[in-house]
């Protein structure tokens, strides 16, 4: 995967027409959870993550980050950069951008926004979540908050995209252990609406055709 230019030019493509959605969300669904849908009547809290594409080493990756032990909702959970929609923000790929920049220190002017992908709602945490997709032409200088972030989490696109990429663990939560289908990479464990929003990015990329010489 090192024809950066067609993939950019790909996924602003694909991303603008219809996508997988709840499809390719059940695939990383959790065993006895369902999908719900955000009615007109139900209150809940508008946030964008941001799932960043960058060249690296010939190689194409995106970061996600380790949560705080210490978060009332999904702590110590692997996930995208992002968070709560703000008054200041206009939209929700602003919300991504500046939450971005806030945690891992992503600049926003240098993040091209590819598109958006199928909305998803958390209900432990009431979050309706807009996942944006960006690229940066070069890997980002990335700047830490500790205070928000205990890790910084790179992974190559391609490792995620292997047919063996999706497995299924047991992990402890505080209703107890569960079975859940899940991304390993280098020990860490990405499962819940991460691994849900990646997979719908899986489906897409994985449609992108193939051009031979």
């Amino acid at each position: 995967m090192t024809d950066f230019y067609q993939i950019q030019s790909y996924l602003r493509f694909a991303l603008s027409h219809s996508l997988p959605g709840e499809k390719a969300h059940r695939l990383l669904l959790p065993v006895g959870r369902k999908l719900k849908p955000v009615t007109s009547d139900l209150s809940v809290n508008q946030s964008g993550v941001l799932l960043t594409l960058f060249p690296d080493n010939k190689e194409l990756y995106t970061c996600f980050i380790r949560r705080p032990e210490t978060m009332k909702n999904h702590a110590g959970q692997i996930s995208f950069p992002g968070g709560r929609q703000e008054e200041q923000d206009p939209d929700l790929i602003a919300t991504a951008l500046r939450e971005s920049q806030e945690e891992v220190g992503v600049i926003p002017s240098n993040i091209d926004i590819l598109g958006r992908l199928s909305p998803l709602y958390v209900p432990v945490s009431n979050f309706f979540i807009s996942p944006v997709v960006g690229w940066s032409d070069s890997k980002p200088d990335f700047q830490i908050n500790h205070t928000e972030v205990d890790d910084l989490i790179l992974v190559p696109v391609n490792e995620l995209l292997a047919p063996n990429a999706i497995q299924t663990t047991q992990i402890e939560t505080r209703n107890g252990a569960r079975e859940v289908p899940c991304f390993h990479f280098n020990g860490h464990i990405i499962w819940g609406a991460t691994a849900m929003i990646f997979s719908e990015f899986r489906e897409v990329l994985k449609q992108m055709p193939v051009r031979t010489p």
